[in-house]
């Protein structure tokens, strides 16, 4: 068995001997592509949001994650911030670790207004669309 790129980018599956199974060749084929289509969606994404200035708004906060929604490209995304992350501290006798929810680290002292610049919550944006949190709701 082998593999070799096509002139299009594809990747295929190459049998010495009998045929190749078709979920396979799927599998294989669209994964180069589905990486492609991310990063061309979040290089256009990212360069709307610069040239058209347009405004994040603040939707809704559930579950240790701030929701907002933005204008961009072909319509109306929402994505999460999170705001919170786990985190473990000894106990008094040093003995076990206890779990807790800490301020997420990335957070930093941004301040989350009603509505932000969507160019300004781009490294959470980019998370939201390696996470395919970033989602399309109108």
């Amino acid at each position: 068995m082998g593999f070799f790129i096509d002139n299009n980018g594809a990747v295929v599956e190459w049998l010495r001997q009998g045929t190749a199974n078709p979920r396979t060749l799927v599998r294989i084929q669209s994964a180069p592509l589905m990486i492609k289509k991310e990063a061309m969606e979040k290089n256009e994404i990212k360069k709307d949001l610069y040239k058209s200035k347009n405004l994040a708004r603040f939707s809704h906060y559930v579950g240790g994650n701030l929701y907002y929604k933005v204008e961009v490209l072909d319509g109306t995304y929402q994505f999460p911030i999170k705001t919170v992350q786990k985190s473990y501290v000894m106990d008094t006798r040093e003995i076990e670790k206890i779990p807790t929810l800490v301020l997420a680290e990335d957070l930093g002292t941004t301040t989350f207004d009603a509505e932000i610049k969507g160019s300004e919550l781009i490294r959470w944006i980019e998370r939201a669309i390696e996470n395919e949190d970033f989602i399309k709701v109108g």
